[in-house]
Order: C-alpha cells, then sequence, then structure tokens
C-alpha cells in the first residue's frame, strides 16, 4: 500500500493531527494511517498510556507521536490547550459502555462532538473528521437518520436487553446529527465531513486495545458464540480501510461536507465461521454457524464513492476482502 496520496493535500505532511480517543480500535489505526502519511499526531486518552507511545515510537521514531490527557471531552479548557498547534481533527472519542440509560449515554456524546467543534473553531483547525456510525443512517437512504433507534432509545417499553445496542446506535444518530447542525448553524471556518462505517474488522494494534467487533468475532475461535445472537449479518469493513478513508476526509480537497460510507461488502456468519474453519482447520472450538440465517441484502450506493476515494487518493483498487480482513484480525491477535 502507497503512502503517497495521488492527490494534492488540503494539509501539509509535518502537520499536526489531533486524534481523539487513541488507544481505540478504529482510532489507533487512524493514527498509524496519518504517522505513514508524514503527519504528526497528537492523541487524546484519559489517562498516561507509555505502551501507545512506545508502539508508535518503535515504527515512526521519536517525537512524530504524542498523547494529551483529556480527562472530559467537554471541557473546552482542556480541548484548547490539546488543540494547540493543531491544523486538522479526527474525533472518533466515544461512549462505548454500552450503557442502558439514554439520559447519560446519547447526552454525553452530544456533549463531547459540540465541544470538539467549538473548540477546533476557536484554535483556526482547518479540517475536522467525525466518525459516526452505520447505526446512524438508513443506508439505502444516505442522507436520512436512524429516528428509530432514537425513538426506541427513549421508549420504557423498548425490551431491556435489546436497549445497550439501540442506545448506542440512538447516540451516533444524535451525535452526528448535532454536528451537522451545528456547522451549519455556525458555518465554522474548518471544513468538515463523517465516516460512517459498518462492522469493523481487521487487524488490532496492541494487546491493550480492546479490539472491540474483531476481539467479538475473535472469541468464535474460543468458542464464544455470544456474537452470533448480538448482530445480525450485515455489511463489513477492513479496519485500515476504515482509517484511510477517515485520511481521505482529512486531507482530500475534493471531500467536502460529506458523509462516507465506509461499507466493503455483505457478511453472513456462515461465511465467517467457514473462513475461520479454513484458516484454523485443527481449532475445534468454532461454533456451528446459525440455521436459516438470513443475509443484509442492503444496497449500500454511497458506499462507492468511498471505494472510489480509496482508489483515487491512495491507489487502491478496492475494499480488503473478507477473508483477508478476518486473517489480518486473527493473527495480530495471536489465535
Amino acid at each position: 500500500m502507497s503512502t503517497t496520496p495521488k492527490v494534492a493535500t488540503t494539509l501539509q505532511p509535518g502537520d499536526r493531527i489531533l486524534v481523539t480517543g487513541a488507544n481505540g480500535y478504529i482510532a489507533s489505526n487512524v493514527v498509524d494511517v496519518l504517522l505513514s502519511l508524514g503527519y504528526l499526531v497528537r492523541g487524546t486518552v484519559r489517562e498516561e498510556k507509555p505502551w501507545l507511545v512506545e508502539l508508535f515510537e518503535s515504527k515512526y521514531g521519536p517525537g512524530k507521536f504524542e498523547t494529551v490527557i483529556v480527562p472530559n471531552l467537554d471541557s473546552e479548557e482542556a480541548l484548547l490547550k490539546a488543540l494547540d498547534g493543531v491544523s486538522g481533527v479526527v474525533h472518533l472519542a466515544t461512549d462505548v459502555s454500552l450503557g442502558a440509560d439514554p439520559n447519560v449515554v446519547i447526552t454525553k456524546v452530544i456533549a463531547y462532538t459540540e465541544a470538539i467543534l467549538k473548540a477546533a473553531d476557536k484554535a483556526s483547525v482547518k479540517r475536522v473528521v467525525l466518525t459516526s456510525s452505520s447505526a446512524s443512517a438508513f443506508v439505502t437512504e444516505p442522507d436520512t437518520w436512524n429516528d428509530a433507534a432514537v425513538k426506541a432509545a427513549w421508549d420504557e417499553n423498548t425490551p431491556a436487553e435489546a436497549k445497550p445496542f439501540i442506545i448506542y446506535g440512538a447516540s451516533k444518530t444524535e451525535g452526528e446529527r448535532a454536528a451537522w447542525n451545528w456547522v451549519k448553524e455556525n458555518k465554522p471556518g474548518f471544513a468538515f465531513n463523517a465516516v460512517l462505517p459498518n462492522l469493523v474488522l481487521g487487524r488490532v494494534l496492541h494487546y491493550n486495545i480492546h479490539g472491540s467487533t474483531m476481539k467479538w468475532v475473535a472469541g468464535l475461535l474460543e468458542g464464544d458464540a455470544s456474537v452470533l445472537s448480538m448482530l445480525p449479518p450485515q455489511h463489513y469493513v477492513n479496519v485500515e480501510d476504515v482509517a484511510r478513508i477517515h485520511a481521505i476526509a482529512l486531507l482530500d480537497p475534493n471531500v467536502n461536507s460529506e458523509r462516507l460510507f465506509a461499507f466493503a461488502g455483505p457478511h453472513t456468519w456462515v461465511g465467517i465461521i467457514d473462513i475461520l474453519k479454513r484458516l484454523r482447520p485443527s481449532n475445534y472450538k468454532i461454533p456451528s454457524p446459525p440455521e436459516n440465517e438470513l443475509p443484509d441484502l442492503s444496497q449500500v450506493v454511497p458506499a462507492k464513492r468511498a471505494e472510489g476515494l480509496l482508489k483515487s487518493f491512495f491507489g487502491q483498487p478496492s475494499w480488503v476482502g473478507l477473508e483477508e480482513t478476518v486473517k489480518a484480525g486473527i493473527d495480530s491477535l495471536g489465535l
């Protein structure tokens, strides 16, 4: 994979980028891509994480990556300090607690999102990218919102076991919507884009990184079948492709005020389990696939835009395939 963009970029190598929640699964891959392109990266963390600095220093040398402690992402003072000398922002930090109280989760995500936008405007940042989610939109209609999740999140009759995921989806919906509304009303000095990934799989950069959805899928190798009932078949995307789409949203001058849909293609659990059995033929803990599984037949038309940008910006012919993605994930976890 080339680390030289095929287009002139809005920010120049050597410029500093702030990445919030830099120790996260997607965020750490975003940091890695930006460093590979020659940018300096400052990552927000809630507490000291020397292993994270060591991870990137070992690959890119000293002085390229640093962390800054921001315990609360709605603190304007802390954010302005973190944004000193920063040209671009990638806002990935969010509430992934899967909490069951919409008053806590949704309110927090909106507050974090609006706070980073306000601070970025005051700091004269040039570009801001928000990590949203497939859960925030009906993918067949790219300009719509997942209002069904928002309604269900606040509905007392929603089954308790379903609430955490519904509230998460509602928080991403309301967080992204709040961002677009804020940009529309305040007309900041920066360009703004959002990235909407679906099921993210692939490499985990360090054992201290929780690995999010990849860890759930990797659990199948240990006989943990819970993910099969937790998540229906949908579309997957390689985490490194997601990171590249973030870089494009930040750096490509032809991408402004866009929602970029990071959807590589549909998957089924039957297919993923088949891949795992091929990759680890001596592993007998892998559970049987679900019966009568219905695939996701959605046509995600706006994903073609993101795929085209991978080609025009990085020279990448297409999305990384599912088997290569799953292999990278389980290999990185040593499974």
